[in-house]
């Protein structure tokens, strides 16, 4: 009986309270964007795993603006937010046919049928680029090129997908050294490329350059001169004074470099087809203009490739002239004769006697024969210097003999007769 009272008043008590809540409004919570997590992961995680505005700038709240049994489940519209005034391609229609709102950012091409319309409405300088200068790419679907959004890794082909190598050893970066992917044909580096690249199209080019290159090759890469590649028009090839300045050097202003001048093997000149040779030559060559103007010759009136038929290269004395003697070497020339000043003749410390005696050979006769110690003596001892120098016989002997025979007989060789075979008085 006692617990059928206890059980009474527990209900009793029960249905007061139930009255009086159901007397009173409901108080509900409002949804946070935690709150989406413990039921919709999936989602979350997937929104999370992409570094996107939708992740970093907009909570769930923002686009799920209510909820059942509260309201409906509501999407709002891209446009909302990503106006056609702000982008026009903000104005394409299927916006998920590219982009799934909770990762937005494209990784899957897969689905667009053609991605050139789609692609260039946010990528226009790339259409600009493709249409100023037509190429087999501009002709492409940006999907053939481009397999996701983005240029990570594996996002877009390599251009050795497509394209054979120039080199064995090239790779990837060496493509884009010399071709930008929108433009392939522009032909404008950033860098120096290794001639070894452009003997891959220029063969004998780069040959003739690592060969006969000289300065050029010391201190120059190939783009250092070729800043540009056909078809530019413009500043394709250099004008030779941007280096080399008229004001530096005379020969720089001679004008029309490329008559003596190629810049793959600038010293290899071919003088047969230079005019006016003489003043393109002495505009580097000062020195041998000023030889021959002050010491006028035969060789003054001459052309220079009469003796010089390349650059570099001199003909010997010989193909001109016959030796003074037949064992005449040509080194024995330039014991007596210079180059470009022939006339006079200035003898070399160190010249043979019989050198000498090839054009004087009486006086060499007499010297051979003289049982003097004038007989041991080279030519040069008393005839050294300029050609038909004599060296007075007091230069060495002084006056030996009394100062009353001096003054009458001043010349030695009143007595001595032939310095070259000397009569010893008696």
């Amino acid at each position: 009986m006692k617990q059928k009272l206890v059980i009474a008043g527990l209900v009793s008590v029960f249905v007061s309270c139930f009255a009086a809540v159901s007397m009173a409004e409901v108080q509900r919570l409002p949804l946070v964007d935690d709150d989406c997590l413990k039921c919709h992961i999936e989602e979350v995680r997937v929104i999370d795993g992409q570094e996107s505005a939708h992740k970093n700038d907009v909570a769930c709240l923002d686009c799920h603006e209510s909820h059942p049994p509260e309201g409906d489940v509501v999407i709002p519209q891209c446009s909302s937010c990503h106006m056609v005034e702000d982008n026009i391609h903000f104005g394409l229609d299927n916006c998920k046919q590219c982009h799934a709102p909770h990762a937005p950012l494209v990784s899957d091409f897969g689905n667009i049928d053609e991605g050139k319309p789609v692609c260039l409405t946010c990528h226009e300088a790339i259409g600009n680029l493709l249409t100023a200068l037509p190429s087999a790419h501009e002709e492409q679907d940006c999907l053939e090129c481009h397999t996701a959004h983005g240029l990570a890794e594996g996002q877009y082909q390599n251009c050795l997908d497509c394209h054979d190598k120039h080199i064995s050893e090239m790779v990837i970066s060496d493509c884009l050294n010399c071709h930008k992917p929108h433009q392939p044909t522009r032909y404008i580096w950033d860098t120096s490329i290794d001639r070894i690249l452009c003997a891959a199209c220029h063969v004998e080019t780069v040959q003739d350059f690592t060969n006969n290159g000289g300065a050029h090759l010391e201190n120059l890469a190939c783009t250092d001169c070729h800043a540009k590649h056909p078809p530019n028009e413009d500043s394709v090839i250099p004008s030779c004074a941007d280096c080399h300045d008229p004001s530096e050097k005379k020969h720089f202003a001679v004008g029309d470099c490329a008559q003596c001048h190629n810049p793959h093997s600038p010293r290899k000149i071919d003088f047969g087809a230079i005019e006016n040779l003489r003043e393109v030559c002495l505009g580097c060559h000062e020195k041998p203009g000023k030889e021959m103007k002050s010491f006028p010759s035969a060789h003054a009136e001459m052309e220079c490739s009469e003796c010089h038929p390349s650059h570099g290269e001199r003909l010997e004395c010989n193909n001109c002239h016959e030796g003074h003697s037949d064992d005449m070497q040509y080194a024995d020339c330039f014991k007596c004769h210079k180059h470009h000043a022939p006339l006079p003749t200035r003898l070399a410390k160190s010249i043979p006697s019989k050198l000498c005696s090839s054009c004087h050979e009486d006086q060499g006769a007499d010297q051979e024969a003289d049982i003097s110690k004038h007989g041991k003596l080279q030519c040069i001892y008393c005839h050294g210097g300029q050609h038909k120098t004599m060296t007075e016989c007091r230069t060495c002997h002084g006056e030996p003999h009394d100062a009353p025979l001096h003054k009458r007989f001043i010349s030695c060789t009143k007595c001595h007769k032939n310095p070259h075979q000397l009569k010893k008085s008696k």
